[in-house]
């Protein structure tokens, strides 16, 4: 079960009119967005941002404090709290093979109308798949394949996982990447046919580790 912590911490971007996902972390008395490098095209400096509120998209000011291509993983420095600094862990510590994760985002421009649920923002579509494998072989970059259906727009949303004995907060493990694609193969050739590749049906989250020793 998603709640409040999770919920109200994700939000929909849009950067030079692409569109993607991003969510809030805290460290000490900062707060901080975080969404995907590519959803932001890999710009180095990025100086606003926009974010939908009320039906509409609105600007804010932000700083771009760390940018990891390697991870796909951007930080913004916000000049104000986005939202409710609710319990939330953070990182892949703990986290039990074949048990449900989820992520959250709006694929495909969908949202639900968040109203006064959700102080006028759109609420973010939830979807769910088995922990299917991690990757931790490129420190301090952590991997998260989850067995779920992805699609364009999920893209800088968060992965979460919920501890099966329900006794500890919501703990995001990563920042949707993207999802594997599978190319079908030519029958005469038996080369891929790259031009027509089709979601494989597993979603990557990647996850820094020291992220919080890198942000300042």
């Amino acid at each position: 079960m998603i709640t409040t912590n999770i919920l109200q911490r994700v939000f929909r971007a849009l950067h030079n009119n692409k569109t993607g996902s991003a969510y809030t972390v805290e460290k000490d008395e900062q707060q901080y967005l975080i969404s995907a490098s590519h959803v932001f095209e890999g710009a180095l400096e990025v100086n606003s941002l926009k974010i939908f509120h009320g039906g509409a998209w609105k600007a804010i000011g932000v700083e771009v404090v760390h940018n990891c291509l390697h991870a796909d993983t951007i930080v913004f420095r916000l000049p104000f709290d986005l939202s409710p600094r609710l319990p939330v862990q953070y990182g892949t510590k703990g986290v039990i093979y074949g048990t449900w994760g989820y992520f959250l985002g709006f694929p495909l421009s969908v949202a639900a109308p968040g109203c006064l649920v959700n102080r006028n923002f759109p609420l973010p579509l939830i979807k769910a798949g088995l922990i299917s494998g991690m990757n931790s072989e490129i420190p301090p970059i952590s991997i998260t394949y989850l067995d779920g259906h992805a699609n364009r727009g999920f893209s800088g949303g968060p992965a979460v996982w919920i501890d099966p004995s329900r006794t500890k907060d919501p703990q995001i493990i990563g920042t949707v990447t993207g999802f594997v694609t599978e190319c079908p193969v030519h029958l005469d050739t038996e080369d891929d046919v790259r031009d027509y590749g089709t979601n494989a049906g597993i979603v990557e989250a990647h996850w820094i580790e020291d992220l919080f020793d890198r942000i300042k």
